[in-house]
């Protein structure tokens, strides 16, 4: 072997040797997918209660008490991205 076709064949060979290794590897791509899916959603709900609550401010519909609706709705939305970063930190891991 040449000193070219060692340069840049031994990478490939390497890539190749740890991706067939790892059983792994299509669940490990399809938690950082749904991590990135739920991030987005979380993204979109609090954009979506912010232009809410722009509205509600803009036609004077404010309530006197303002519950902890944007609160629980956050919380119930935080709790996937923290379970789907705990899978994946786990499959990481393993």
């Amino acid at each position: 072997m040449t000193v070219f076709t060692m340069t840049f064949l031994a990478p490939i060979q390497l890539i190749s040797a740890s991706t067939s290794a790892s059983p792994l590897l299509p669940i490990r791509v399809l938690a950082g997918v749904a991590l990135v899916a739920v991030i987005v959603a979380f993204i979109y709900v609090g954009t979506h209660l912010r232009k809410i609550e722009d509205r509600i401010a803009a036609d004077k519909l404010v309530p006197d008490y303002r519950g902890a609706r944007n609160n629980m709705v956050l919380m119930v939305c935080a709790i996937p991205i923290i379970v789907v970063s705990l899978l994946l930190f786990l499959l990481l891991k393993s």
